[in-house]
C-alpha cells in the first residue's frame, strides 16, 4: 500500500479556519493547504492539510456550423488542461489521433474553460462528468466502429518482475499523491524505453485522458506499443480509452471489472490486474 508522510504541524490554533483559508496560496500543482481540524486521541486542533484541487473544467470546441460550444463538463484537477482535452477527444473517440497542441487554448477566467478549435459533432452531455464516472454512451457497453484485434505482442509473455517494476515507477513519479494521499496516477511503459507520460487526477479517468493527451501533443507513435499503468482499478471506461487510443494492454495495481475483462477479449488487449510481488491476474 502506498503511504505518504505527514510533516510535523505547525500551531495554528490561534487563528480562525476562515482567517486562514482566505490566505493559503492555492498552488499551481494541483494542490492547496488548507487549515483543517486534526481529531486525535489528544483532542482537536487546527492543522495544515494539502489537498488535491478539484473544479469545474469546461472542453469546449467547434460544431458543424463553426460555432463554439461547451460539448463536455469535468470535474478534474487543474493540471495539465489541454492534455486532458486532447487525450478525451481522441479517448472518447470524438477525433482522430492527429490533434495537435497549437489546435488548443486554455482560459483562466472566470474558469477554467479549454477551447479545441476544431470540429466535434457530438451530442452534448446534459450533465457534469464527474472525477469518478465514466463515460459510457452505449447501453450495451459497446465500442462503435472498432473491429479486429489490437496488437499485443510485445506483452503477450511479459515476466512478473516487469510488470511489477513499471507499476512501482509509476508510484514513485505520482508527486501529487505522496504529497496529498488524494490522486490517481497513470502513465505509458514503453518496451526498451521505460516510463512515459506519467498524469495525476483527482478523477481516475482523467488521470488517462491526461496521460493519452501527452503521448498525442508529443506526436508520439509508441500508443501501439506501450501498456497503460493504472494506480487503481481497471473499468469498462478505462478499457474502451486504450482500444481508442491503440493501446494493447493495461496494468493496475487494483482489480479488474467484469465488463473490462469482457471487452477486453472482444478486442484482444491484454489485462493484469491486482499486480502484487508475488501474483498478478491476467486476461489475454
Amino acid at each position: 500500500m502506498r503511504t505518504r508522510t505527514r510533516n510535523p504541524p505547525p500551531n495554528w490554533s490561534h487563528f480562525s479556519l476562515n482567517f486562514l483559508t482566505l490566505r493559503w496560496m492555492q498552488m499551481n500543482d494541483g494542490r492547496s493547504e488548507l487549515p483543517l481540524q486534526r481529531i486525535s486521541r489528544s483532542g482537536v486542533e487546527i492543522e495544515k492539510e494539502t489537498i488535491v484541487e478539484e473544479t469545474a473544467i469546461q472542453l469546449d470546441a467547434l460544431d458543424s456550423d463553426g460555432n463554439m460550444y461547451t460539448h463536455t463538463t469535468l470535474l478534474a484537477t487543474p493540471v495539465d488542461l489541454i492534455e486532458l482535452h486532447a487525450g478525451h477527444l481522441v479517448a472518447e473517440g470524438y477525433v482522430s489521433p492527429t490533434v495537435s497542441l497549437d489546435s488548443f487554448t486554455h482560459e483562466t477566467t472566470p474558469h477554467h474553460v479549454v477551447v479545441f478549435h476544431g470540429l466535434v459533432e457530438i451530442v452534448p452531455r446534459k450533465r457534469l462528468v464527474t472525477s469518478s464516472c465514466g463515460a459510457c454512451n452505449h447501453p450495451d457497453l459497446l465500442i462503435d466502429d472498432i473491429g479486429g484485434n489490437l496488437q499485443h505482442q510485445p506483452f503477450k509473455n511479459l515476466e512478473l518482475i516487469l510488470i511489477n517494476n513499471a507499476l512501482k515507477s509509476l508510484s514513485h513519479e505520482m508527486k501529487l499523491f505522496q504529497a496529498s494521499g488524494g490522486s490517481h496516477g497513470a502513465g505509458l511503459y514503453v518496451r526498451d524505453v521505460g516510463l512515459r507520460y506519467v498524469s495525476e487526477d483527482i478523477g481516475r479517468h482523467n488521470a488517462v485522458d491526461k496521460t493519452i493527451g501527452k503521448a498525442i501533443l508529443d506526436q508520439s507513435e509508441q500508443l501501439g506499443t506501450s501498456m497503460l499503468l493504472l494506480s487503481g482499478r481497471c473499468g469498462w471506461d478505462i478499457v474502451a480509452k486504450a482500444v481508442r487510443s491503440g493501446i494493447p494492454a493495461i496494468a493496475s495495481l487494483g482489480a479488474m471489472s467484469s465488463a473490462a475483462i469482457q471487452l477486453a477479449r472482444e478486442h484482444g488487449l491484454i489485462l493484469f490486474g491486482f499486480v502484487k510481488n508475488d501474483g498478478a491476474w491476467k486476461v489475454g
